[in-house]
């Protein structure tokens, strides 16, 4: 071989030798590529996976009062809290994990605060499941409180001072509220409790929350504190004074069942005729036909005193009575100082000297006291609870827990602060990661 040969010879290994040293170069770096792939697409696996269990550890520690009191799952915090508690887990969970660059997580809270109503009736709807509606008519739960005969506020009245508080209710003083009218034209559609259970079957979860948590006037479900008295009465009139309310409900009771009274009054034949003679003995001639209205109302008046006593001792009152359901006569009627201050001298002259002919008419209606149907007071105040407008209704019952959530754990407590899901940022090796989950 001469020298020549020998030089290209060389060379071509030479050749080879770099070629092979390129192909290599270029396997291991694309080894290193894969590599560095494979743990950026383990590691953004892992964040996706660790991520999942870091919104459910927050979500985990929703507040234990709101869930035993209300069924209502929700987390005190805010976004700043929220996002030190998620770097904690970023730490103990990625610390030396394939040289991850981790920036951090960012919390951003906003759309989940629970005094938000949206939110607060969707954590209603998940607290109701499986409770049927039939516990509102049954009564499951409620026990008879005896406070009074409805004459008189026997309790130590409340009222809320606070503006700190009054501001940072969720109804923010919302007016509205039902009057005793359109109570009466409810219970006249609705009839006994077998019609208002029909009527309750499609109430929203919020009537559902109040039968089971709140007290009224005349019934409590729970031997817990409760700051005000008359909580169902609150969700009516919206007053920072417990025996406002109290009384606004009263008054509205009283102009319904004296309605429904009149009506029922006038529908008897027989009690007609009786307040026409009677009318007609004591004031003769035109001005017979005011004395009549006279009697009948007050009638009716007497009657409605009689029904608001029965309805604040737990009793059942008819909505529309039958003549044998009717509980007064027309004796005490006319024997009460009501009516006597409005007849002229003439008329009570005469109803004296004519008592005994009078009391004779009035023993030919027979009455009676019990009832076995009708209405009781926790069916006539619901009844004016759905007939308020939806979303003062929800607001009130917001307040109510609101109130009592301060009243007997956190004296700060604002419904603002508490979420019902969490949704968070982070960035690791340069790539974000996004999530959001709540409350299901």
């Amino acid at each position: 071989m001469n020298t020549g040969e020998a030089r290209r010879l060389c060379g071509k290994r030479g050749s080879s030798l770099v070629m092979l040293a390129i192909v290599f170069t270029g396997f291991a770096l694309c080894i290193a590529a894969a590599i560095g792939v494979s743990r950026d697409l383990t590691v953004s696996s892992e964040c996706e996976a660790f991520g999942r269990v870091w919104s459910r550890a927050i979500l985990s520690e929703y507040d234990i009062h709101l869930m035993d009191d209300y069924s209502i799952m929700a987390y005190f915090g805010n976004d700043d809290e929220v996002s030190s508690k998620l770097d904690s887990y970023l730490n103990y969970s990625m610390q030396g994990r394939m040289n991850a660059h981790i920036k951090g997580a960012n919390a951003d809270l906003t759309g989940y605060e629970l005094g938000d109503p949206a939110n607060f009736r969707k954590a209603l709807k998940l607290s109701a499941t499986g409770i049927a509606v039939s516990e509102i008519i049954n009564g499951r739960g409620r026990e008879s409180r005896g406070l009074d005969t409805g004459e008189g506020f026997d309790e130590e009245g409340r009222v809320i001072c606070n503006p700190v508080v009054i501001d940072t209710l969720p109804s923010h003083g919302a007016g509205g509220s039902v009057s005793g009218e359109t109570l009466a034209e409810k219970a006249k559609s609705v009839g006994d409790e077998s019609g208002l259970a029909g009527y309750l079957s499609g109430a929203g979860t919020e009537i559902l929350l109040l039968q089971r948590c709140f007290d009224n006037h005349v019934t409590t479900p729970d031997d817990k504190k409760h700051l005000l008295v008359n909580e169902w009465e609150y969700v009516i009139k919206g007053s920072m004074d417990d025996e406002a309310n109290y009384r606004a409900v009263r008054r509205r009771l009283f102009i319904a069942r004296n309605a429904l009274n009149l009506a029922a009054l006038y529908k008897d034949p027989a009690k007609v005729e009786l307040i026409v003679t009677v009318a007609e003995t004591i004031t003769p001639g035109p001005l017979g036909a005011v004395t009549q209205v006279l009697i009948a109302e007050a009638w009716a008046a007497m009657e409605t005193e009689e029904d608001l006593n029965d309805l604040y001792q737990d009793l059942r009152v008819p909505v529309m009575k039958s003549p044998d359901e009717w509980k007064t006569d027309i004796g005490k009627v006319l024997g009460s100082d009501k009516v006597k201050k409005k007849l002229d001298e003439e008329s009570r002259e005469l109803l004296e000297e004519k008592s005994e002919e009078i009391e004779d008419l009035s023993g030919k209606v027979t009455t009676v006291t019990q009832f076995r149907e009708g209405l009781n007071y926790d069916e006539y105040v619901l009844l004016m609870v759905m007939a308020l407008n939806d979303n003062v209704r929800l607001l009130r019952i917001m307040d109510l827990i609101q109130i009592n959530m301060k009243y007997r754990y956190y004296a700060d407590f604002n419904m603002m602060e508490y979420y019902t899901g969490v949704r968070f940022t982070i960035d690791v090796n340069g790539k974000s990661h996004e999530f959001e989950d709540s409350y299901k």
